[in-house]
């Protein structure tokens, strides 16, 4: 099953035989939203964050990024919905990347919703 949005198409599938949850699978991601060149010179503020803070403080970092990334979102590139996609994009790297912090500083236990 899929859905598309006005530039994605989104998979949804069945988590497991018998299990009612959907796993939701989206499109890759543009290449120069989730890296672009301009990150792959110097050195990653996420290194500098995790050398200065540890795990904890670079995850608080990312945190933040989110919040940033989400609070701007209908505000910033008014009228330019490819743009506010590509924070919405970055505010949910930005997410995974303190979930895997989580996990890496707390365990890697499994959350059922639903």
């Amino acid at each position: 099953m899929g859905v598309k949005s006005d530039t994605q198409m989104f998979d949804f599938q069945k988590a497991e035989q018998g299990d009612d949850r959907l796993v939701i699978t989206p499109p890759p991601e543009n290449n120069d939203v989730a890296n672009p060149d301009h990150y792959n010179k110097g050195v990653s503020p996420y290194d500098v964050a995790r050398t200065m803070f540890g795990a904890s403080g670079l995850q608080k970092f990312v945190l933040i990024n989110s919040i940033k990334y989400i609070q701007r979102y209908p505000h910033k590139h008014k009228g330019d919905t490819q743009k506010q996609l590509a924070d919405l994009i970055k505010a949910r790297q930005s997410l995974d990347t303190a979930i895997e912090l989580h996990k890496e500083l707390y365990g890697n236990g499994t959350v059922r919703h639903g």
